[in-house]
């Protein structure tokens, strides 16, 4: 176990390259990537929506661990037929079956020294599952159609979309199974949850396609406004799309509200209707009011109300009152 390798400078360096944001969570997520990667034997399970980085997570820490200058190998579980998912992860000795002319090695084996990296294990079949499990008992496999034992070294990390918790007691996935691959669990928020991320991760995505580009990508602060109060239901993979979209829709290489999908301008649309809403509901009582107290009051009411229902996060309540930190801080109670 190579522990100074994850926490040296230049290790440092290629985890902020691997992961963007600033958000508490994302923090927690970068600090639990700095310790599971000194214990290379250890398995890990990444749950988050659909986008939100596991891929990314799964990458940086093998890049941070002792493995890093052996394979990092990636199969999706969900994209091979079940009946060759078998022999693509164990792989499979000549003569097994009809067309199995030579031997051939599955991913374990290209994976050795470094680290296997399950995408979507939640869709494997049980059977399977029973094999993977013995795998991780044991370190140890035999090819399709083999009955010899072939030995591997590597750290296995799995990623799951769906509830995994629910599949167990479904009886569509193995507790036993769960259990070993929960070993260090790492959650990844969606990007709802963690507003303070989508600035960092716009102004990552326009230097990314700024390269070699003649005129300098950029956003128009009505358009970063948008960002703000979209709600991301494809997260961050979303996000570079829209970032990659506007950047070949833009004119003079600023990208405007305009170059944006209608889905996320959409939003603006629904906040003056919602507006409108509660115009509709609002009548000047005959004898009159002071308007500037009862604004002022409406006000910190909703301002009261977005802080409470973030727990105080002054960012993610900024976003949902379409407001900068700065300008709801101006509305804060003066103590």
């Amino acid at each position: 176990m190579n522990r100074k390798a994850s926490e040296s400078p230049d290790a440092e360096e290629r985890l902020s390259r691997l992961m963007v944001g600033q958000s508490p969570a994302m923090s927690e997520v970068m600090t639990m990537i700095r310790q599971v990667a000194q214990y290379p034997t250890t398995t890990v399970l990444l749950q988050g929506e659909s986008g939100t980085g596991k891929d990314v997570v799964a990458h940086a820490i093998h890049a941070l661990s002792s493995r890093s200058t052996y394979p990092f190998v990636d199969i999706n579980c969900a994209a091979i037929p079940e009946t060759l998912l078998e022999t693509e992860l164990f792989g499979v000795e000549a003569g097994a079956y009809t067309d199995a002319k030579a031997s051939r090695e599955g991913y374990l084996l290209r994976a050795d020294g470094g680290t296997l990296f399950l995408d979507e294990v939640g869709s494997m079949p049980l059977v399977l599952q029973a094999k993977l499990l013995r795998f991780l008992e044991t370190r140890s496999f035999r090819r399709v159609g083999s009955t010899k034992e072939m030995h591997v070294d590597l750290r296995v990390i799995s990623a799951t979309n769906v509830d995994l918790e629910a599949a167990v007691a479904s009886r569509a996935f193995r507790d036993d199974l769960f259990y070993r691959l929960k070993v260090i669990t790492i959650y990844l928020p969606p990007l709802r949850e963690r507003l303070e991320d989508i600035e960092p991760l716009v102004d990552y995505f326009i230097q990314s396609y700024n390269n070699g580009s003649e005129i300098p990508l950029r956003i128009h602060p009505d358009a970063m406004a948008l960002l703000m109060r979209y709600h991301w239901p494809g997260n961050v993979r979303e996000l570079r799309s829209v970032i990659q979209r506007g950047q070949i829709l833009c004119e003079d290489g600023e990208i405007r509200p305009e170059d944006l999908p209608e889905s996320v301008r959409y939003v603006e649309k629904s906040d003056q209707q919602r507006l409108r809403e509660l115009q509709a509901q609002m009548h000047l009582p005959i004898e009159g009011l002071d308007l500037r107290a009862y604004l002022a009051g409406i006000e910190q009411i909703f301002v009261r109300e977005a802080l409470e229902r973030y727990q105080g996060n002054q960012v993610r309540a900024a976003a949902l009152l379409r407001l900068s930190r700065d300008q709801l801080r101006y509305r804060l109670p003066k103590e």
